[in-house]
């Protein structure tokens, strides 16, 4: 499938910027087992080194369209000798728009937001955790986590040389909020957790229940990141700040977490620039 262009994703740091070759990229389809949603996977590996005896890292990125769409419009900035040592797959709805948040607004906001009370109409927007009306139906992130792990990871590991052992998910906005639901409740699905200016306000910021009450992480630990730009104000006992947020999942046993702050950035160019942070830890 073509890769499409829209003006309005912003570039990526170009001090950090990742970009990858279309003519390296394989698509595969994958069904939701209802048989009502197609999903477009977008894998990309290391075209000419020779895979670790264990498998390269996986990196399964949320919102796959407008990631491949940033690396395939990129130059990266790497120095000579070094490349991406991982395999990246991006996941998104078969008719995803890259960087198109209205046209993909009613699949995203079900599948990332997280089953809770009120969940069919949920309460809030971006900056405005009160608002009424705003938010799409949701509450489906238990039956697209079971999507990824029981039929997206299987694919992938049959066909692409990955080390399971070294399983990375990263999302961006909603899928942020996906990313922090998942390392609270199946905290093994994956060893390391990416969240990107995840919307924390989603729903009476239901969120910061799943914190208060997390899925035991087993003793060999994970990692979890939170990525923030401009709201990320120094606020740390603000709730549903990316600070107090952190602070939270630093209490849980077995959790080290961190915030990463990009000063000033927008709530959309916090997309290509935590896509490149995050790519840039497997860069060799």
């Amino acid at each position: 499938m073509g890769q499409h262009n829209f003006p309005a994703l912003p570039p990526q740091p170009a001090e950090i910027a990742i970009g990858l070759a279309a003519a390296d990229i394989h698509h595969h389809l994958v069904t939701a087992p209802d048989g009502k949603r197609v999903y477009r996977l977008s894998v990309w590996t290391p075209p000419l080194d020779p895979a670790p005896p264990t498998g390269y890292p996986l990196l399964l990125m949320l919102d796959g369209a407008a990631v491949f769409d940033s690396l395939t419009r990129t130059q990266a900035a790497l120095p000579p000798g070094r490349s991406l040592q991982a395999v990246v797959v991006g996941v998104d709805h078969d008719d995803a728009k890259p960087f198109d948040p209205k046209a993909n607004l009613a699949a995203r906001s079900y599948d990332y937001t997280p089953p809770s009370p009120g969940a069919d109409a949920p309460r809030g927007a971006p900056n405005n955790p009160d608002a009424v009306g705003w938010a799409k139906r949701g509450g489906g992130a238990d039956h697209f986590l079971d999507l990824l792990l029981e039929q997206v990871l299987p694919l992938v590991q049959a066909r692409y040389p990955v080390d399971p052992g070294n399983r990375n998910l990263y999302g961006h906005s909603y899928g942020g909020l996906f990313v922090l639901h998942a390392a609270l409740t199946r905290p093994q699905a994956f060893q390391r957790y990416v969240a990107a200016s995840p919307s924390i306000w989603w729903n009476d910021h239901t969120i910061l229940q799943a914190l208060a009450s997390p899925a035991p992480v087993l003793p060999a630990g994970i990692d979890v990141t939170v990525m923030a730009g401009a709201e990320a104000k120094g606020q740390d006992d603000a709730p549903g700040s990316p600070e107090s947020v952190v602070r939270a999942l630093s209490r849980i046993t077995h959790v080290r977490a961190d915030l990463q702050v990009f000063p000033g950035l927008g709530h959309g160019a916090m997309l290509p620039a935590s896509l490149a942070a995050t790519l840039q830890r497997y860069v060799r």
